[in-house]
């Protein structure tokens, strides 16, 4: 084949490739933002499977960009050679700096991908809703300050005891601004099962009450599980919510 039609094929297969990726990327991160794995898919594919392509693809652009690179080898070398007083004669051992060049690139991803393994962390409690700035410490400190909540206690007022764990908590993915599984903590209607929903509150039972598995951590098979999880005295507080009757007064319901 003909080296300049290989080279404008390499070039179209790279620009097609690069568009995936853009493309893909996009995806990832409006239509299918993170934490809507379980509830939302794209054309049958759902967050995940679209992260999968989005690799593939780049992998492919790595690959494409290697021959690229292998194609032009001769004139890459030749050029940066002679600019930067590297190579004296005129025709450069391409095998010789081939390996040399192939060597070091190896070297970089060996030292990238051991130093992405080896800083992995794994975070005690994640951040979420109105706690992202903050330090983990400050945290901590506030859990401990809190005076604790008695599942004795004769009663639990939703605007002044429920409501504030759901706006501090949660509001941030779950409110006006942004709607993840199309889910809102400021609806009654999306708590109890309106509208074809799911039921998430059993009155009474909050033993078997949906909202306690998520919010305790219980519940595995759903997307971020642990960043859903509150605090023992929130899931107290819940709980003791739901069994004098989960009441969450009309006249003040929060639509926003």
């Amino acid at each position: 084949m003909n080296r300049t039609i290989a080279n404008i094929i390499i070039d179209i297969i790279a620009a097609f490739l690069l568009l995936g990726m853009i493309a893909t990327g996009y995806l990832l991160r409006y239509p299918l933002p993170p934490g809507s794995n379980k509830s939302l898919s794209l054309w049958g594919f759902t967050r995940h499977q679209w992260g999968d392509v989005h690799f593939w693809i780049s992998l492919g652009l790595l690959l494409i960009l290697v021959i690229h690179l292998v194609l032009h080898w001769n004139w890459i070398v030749t050029v940066i050679g002679k600019r930067c007083h590297l190579i004296k004669t005129e025709h450069p051992s391409l095998i010789r700096t081939g390996i040399l060049s192939g060597g070091i690139v190896i070297f970089m991803l060996t030292l990238f991908t051991w130093a992405a393994q080896t800083s992995v962390i794994e975070i005690a409690r994640p951040m979420r809703g109105n706690h992202f700035g903050q330090t983990h410490q400050a945290n901590e400190s506030s859990e401990i300050t809190q005076a604790p909540i008695s599942i004795n206690q004769t009663n639990v007022e939703f605007w002044k005891d429920i409501y504030p764990i759901f706006e501090h908590n949660c509001l941030s993915c779950h409110g006006p601004q942004k709607q993840f599984a199309n889910f809102r903590i400021d609806r009654r209607e999306d708590f109890f099962g309106s509208n074809g929903r799911t039921l998430l509150i059993l009155p009474k039972q909050s033993a078997i009450s949906p909202l306690i598995a998520i919010v305790s951590g219980t519940r595995k098979d759903m997307s971020m599980a642990e960043i859903h999880k509150l605090s023992d005295q929130d899931i107290l507080k819940l709980r003791k919510w739901i069994d004098l009757g989960a009441e969450w007064p009309v006249k003040m319901d929060a639509e926003k």
